[in-house]
C-alpha cells in the first residue's frame, strides 16, 4: 500500500512542476512579447515612490504578505525581494519577526491539533530532536536554525517534541537572524530595473553582492562543518534541571 502512496506522490509533484514549469514560460513569453523592461521599470519607480510617501502602510502590508507566505511551502528567496524593494533595517525586521511568526503558528498547530500525527510521521526525529534536547537543550535547535534544516520538518517537529514555545522562540530568531542578514543584503545590492534598463547586466557586476551570495551558500555548511568537528555544547543548566525533575 505505501507504494502506490509513494508513486501517486511523486505524479502529483512531477504534475505540480510541470504546470508551474508551463505557466513561468508563458509568463515570460508574455512579458518578452507585450512589456518592455523600461516599462516594468518605470512602474518600479512608482512602488518605491509610494513605499517611500507611505512608510509605516507600506511596512504593515510587507509584513502581513510576508508573515502569509512564510506558512506556504516552496516561497524561498523572499528575503531578497524585500531587501530589494524596502532597505536593509526594514527588510531584516520583517523578515525575522514574519519568519518568528510563521514558525510559532506552525510550532502550536504542533502541539495542540497535529502532535499524534506529527510523531507518528517523523517518529524517528521527534526522538532524536528529545534526546538531543535532554543533552544540548536550546543548542541543538540553535544549531538546527544555523544549518538550515528545513523549516517544514523543524517547526511540525519541535512542536511535537518536549521543548518549551520560550526556546523555540529565541533560538528560531537568533539562529536565523545570520542567513536572513545575509539573503536580505543580496537583495539590497542587486539592481534595479531602471539600473538594468540603462545599463544592462553588467549592472550585476558587483563584489559586494558576489560576495554576500558566496555567503548564503557558504553559511549553512561552514556551521555543519563546525558542529561535524567541535560537536554541539552541552546546555549544564538544563541538564541539572533534567537531573533535579527526574530525582
Amino acid at each position: 500500500m505505501s507504494l502506490p502512496s509513494a508513486l501517486e506522490r511523486r505524479k502529483r509533484r512531477l504534475f505540480i512542476l510541470t504546470v508551474a514549469g508551463v505557466l513561468l514560460i508563458a509568463l515570460a513569453w508574455y512579458v518578452n512579447r507585450y512589456i518592455s523592461l523600461q516599462e516594468l521599470a518605470e512602474e518600479e519607480i512608482r512602488l518605491r515612490a509610494y513605499i517611500s510617501a507611505n512608510p509605516v502602510f507600506a511596512f504593515i502590508v510587507g509584513f502581513g504578505i510576508y508573515s502569509g507566505l512564510t506558512l506556504v511551502p516552496g516561497t524561498g528567496g523572499k528575503a531578497i525581494v524585500w531587501g530589494w524593494l524596502f532597505g536593509f533595517w526594514q527588510a531584516v525586521t520583517i523578515v525575522t519577526i514574519g519568519l518568528a511568526l510563521g514558525a510559532m503558528v506552525i510550532f502550536y498547530l504542533s502541539r495542540y491539533l497535529f502532535q499524534e500525527s506529527i510523531e507518528r510521521r517523523f517518529i524517528h526525529f521527534v526522538a532524536l530532536m528529545n534526546k538531543h534536547l535532554e543533552k544540548e537543550g536550546a543548542y541543538y535547535l540553535l544549531a538546527l536554525r544555523m544549518a538550515h534544516v528545513p523549516y517544514s520538518i523543524v517547526n511540525p517537529v519541535s512542536g511535537a517534541s518536549r521543548i518549551r514555545a520560550w526556546t523555540f522562540l529565541w533560538t528560531t530568531i537568533a539562529g536565523l537572524l545570520p542567513a536572513n542578514a545575509i539573503w536580505v543584503y543580496v537583495g539590497v545590492r542587486l539592481p534595479s530595473l531602471q539600473d538594468l534598463a540603462s545599463n544592462g547586466t553588467g549592472s550585476f557586476i558587483d563584489l559586494p553582492l558576489f560576495l554576500a551570495m558566496i555567503g548564503c551558500a557558504a553559511l549553512p555548511h561552514a556551521v555543519r562543518w563546525l558542529i561535524s568537528h567541535f560537536g554541539i555544547p552541552t546546555d549544564e543548566n538544563h541538564n541539572h534541571a533534567v537531573t533535579r525533575h527526574q530525582s
